[in-house]
């Protein structure tokens, strides 16, 4: 136990010093500006939590499924579930944002497309495609560049097969701004809208880098 006696004049100026120095030194908070590995874990974060949201969709949509299928003809069920069915459709890292000729002037975005099924194998696709290309500049605005969509009948026009593999091909005009004044890159959404009954939407957005000449 301290009594008022013990404590002494050098002592209390030995206990406050150090507190003072960390009062007006060390416990400042040094505050770090965000980088780019921030915005990779905020995505992975992001990615893992939409993976176990859909974990869980698709246990219940197996149960229900189930349920549905209790009381059909056991062929039917089995030419269903040997049935292909579209469950992605996603943007390609081929694509590519280039002049329509030289170096410079108006620019066309060559977007490459992969469909595929529930097995990750590539299949061919009935349906229409909506792509929209937004460029972001530090400091400005976003401006929208294209806005397209295509007809089930143009969808199945591009495609291309190759030993390099099969996918979809679309050309996408852009206008608003000159090829060598667009940022290294722009945001590319599309929307794929699935034929027949249930008019399922496939979304996917990427950034597409803009190719340079002579750098």
């Amino acid at each position: 136990m301290i009594f008022p006696a013990d404590i002494r004049p050098g002592r209390v100026v030995f206990a406050v010093c150090p507190l003072l120095l960390m009062l007006t030194t060390g416990c400042r908070v040094t505050v770090l500006p965000p980088t780019s590995d921030d915005s990779v874990r905020d995505r992975n974060a992001m990615l893992q939590d939409e993976n176990e949201a859909l974990k869980r969709e698709n246990k219940g949509l197996k149960v229900r499924v189930s349920e549905a299928e209790s009381g059909l003809d056991p062929m039917a069920v089995e030419f269903s579930h040997a049935t292909p069915r579209l469950v992605s459709m996603v943007i390609e890292g081929t694509s590519l944002v280039e002049p329509v000729s030289g170096e410079a002037g108006p620019s066309e975005l060559t977007l490459r497309m992969s469909p595929s099924d529930d097995r990750g194998r590539f299949l061919q696709i009935v349906g229409t495609l909506s792509v929209t290309v937004v460029g972001v500049s530090t400091g400005k605005d976003p401006i929208l560049l294209a806005q397209d969509r295509f007809t089930p009948a143009e969808v199945r026009e591009a495609w291309r097969g190759g030993m390099m593999g099969s996918g979809y091909v679309f050309q996408v005009p852009l206008t608003g701004r000159l090829h060598e004044d667009l940022p290294d890159s722009l945001d590319v959404v599309t929307v794929f809208e699935t034929g027949g009954n249930d008019r399922r939407e496939l979304r996917d957005e990427r950034p597409v880098k803009v190719r340079r000449y002579g750098s």
